[in-house]
Parts: C-alpha cells; structure tokens; sequence
C-alpha cells in the first residue's frame, strides 16, 4: 500500500471525531460508523483501527485521572492488607466498588448480545446509529429541562444501580455512553462533577476490559497490516487523545452554562440523517 495523503487525513478526522463524541453527549460509535461511511474510509484492519481509536481516549483519560485512579487503587491495598487503616480508606474503597459494579451490566449485556451486534451492525450500522442518535437526542432532550447542582454529592447505591443499566444500552452505536450515564446520575440528584467524575472513571475500567478482549479476539483471528497503515493508525491514535483532551476540558461549562438541551438537536439532526443515509 502507497502512502496517500488523503487517506492520512481521513485517519486524522476519523480520530478527531473519536477523541470529541467521545467525551461529549453525542456518542463515539455513532458518530464514527457515520463518518467512515461519508468519507468513504474502508480500514482492511478495522478491529485494529477501533481499538486504537479507543485506547487513544482511554490514555487522556487514565491521564486525567491518574492521581484519582491512584489514590483508590492505594485505598483498596491498604484497606484490604492494613486493618488498623480500615477506617480511613473506607470512603474510597466504597467508591472505588460502586465504579466496578456499575461497569457490570454492560459487561453482561456485551457477552450475551455481542454476535447478534456483529450481524446487525454488518448491514444495518448506519440505520442503528441513526436510531440510536434519535434515543440519545430524546434523553438529553428531557434531562435538559432540569437545573443542575455543581455540589459534590454521594453517588448511592441506587444510584449506581441505575447508572450502570444506562450505560449497558449504550453498547448499541448512536447511544451516547457518557450521555446516558451523566444524564441518569443527574436525574438522580447528584451534581453535575459528581455525575461526570464517575461516568469517566466507569468509562476507563469498562474500556480496559473491553480493548483487552479485542486484542485477545485479535491475536486469535491473527492479522497483518502494513507500515503505512501503522502510519495512518498512528496518527489517528494521537489524533484521538488530543481531541479527548480538548473535549473533557469543554464538557463541565457545557453542563453547568445549561447548553446541553443544543445537543440534543445536534443527535436529532445527525440521527436522521444517518436514516436518510441508509435509504439512499
């Protein structure tokens, strides 16, 4: 394969695209089955190219939240091994299991209905997308009627509960993970940072899981591509973790300047767009 220069840039959008709708209410997966199909981009290696895509937001955020992740990793150990310090690492340690369990449903729900995806999504990803664009428009649509607090406030039990079944219907694309999750722990209650907070960080553990299972999936199947399209991969990567960045710097003014009803005419319009794709 010849190096092409519009192939580069179509990487380089491809990954803007990731690094942006991943963090904003607008759905990652949606947004790049749509652009792939506008830009024509047909990747030979296309597990490859989404695990890359993802892993580059997965670093901004690991990278964000190091000191955060730190700090409960440190809980967990000394509250597990260390008795006398039980007290103080309780909070944390708690925390730290409400994130993991919330991650559960969507695990569940990806073994069970991983291959009917695959087969779906073979024909029908645009149409999907769409739809699911239209369902994640319609959510922050209702979510955006409220005022929101900026206290910190206690994700609960319940809390977690509910969080962690929106984020399991975001597996389909056009479901905007960081939407659904967000908009349940604020129709809970709890305050903008809070809800934010602990979607990332659910959004970090359940995109560890789910890139390692890729790359098992890939070692299995086995693959080759070549240094151009290391080079276009890359980029793309790179691309993702600027764009991530950039985006989670954004997103607590959008929330708390009350913009985000302008999302939900965003999915709206792209949703069906998608839609009138699909026909055409």
């Amino acid at each position: 394969m010849d190096f092409s220069i519009i192939e580069f840039l179509k990487h380089i959008f491809l990954g803007i695209v990731q690094g942006i709708t991943e963090v904003l209410p607008i759905s990652s997966s949606g947004h790049v089955e749509l652009v792939k199909a506008l830009i024509g981009l047909e990747s030979d290696d296309n597990i490859i190219f989404l695990i890359l895509l993802n892993t580059g937001s997965l670093a901004t955020f690991i990278i964000i939240y190091f000191k955060r992740l730190l700090e409960l990793s440190k809980s967990f150990f000394v509250y597990i091994f260390k008795k006398s310090k039980r007290k103080d690492n309780y909070v944390n340690l708690i925390y730290l299991l409400k994130v993991l369990i919330a991650c559960i449903p969507a695990g569940i729900f990806g073994l069970f209905f991983k291959q009917i995806f695959e087969e779906s999504l073979a024909n029908y990803a645009i149409l999907v997308s769409g739809i699911g664009l239209l369902i994640t428009a319609t959510v922050i649509y209702y979510v955006s009627a409220d005022n929101f607090s900026e206290a910190e406030t206690n994700i609960s039990w319940t809390d977690t509960l509910f969080i962690g079944l929106a984020q399991a219907f975001a597996i389909v694309p056009g479901i905007s993970r960081s939407g659904m999750t967000t908009s349940t722990a604020l129709k809970r209650g709890n305050g903008i940072s809070s809800a934010l907070n602990f979607s990332f960080l659910m959004y970090i553990f359940i995109s560890i899981a789910t890139t390692g299972l890729l790359v098992v999936e890939l070692i299995q199947e086995g693959s080759s591509i070549s240094g151009v399209q290391y080079t276009y991969y890359l980029f793309a990567f790179l691309a993702a973790m600027i764009a991530t960045y950039i985006a989670y710097k954004l997103i607590f003014n959008i929330f708390k300047s009350g913009k985000l009803r302008y999302f939900s005419y965003y999915c709206f319009a792209v949703g069906l767009l998608a839609i009138l794709l699909f026909i055409i």
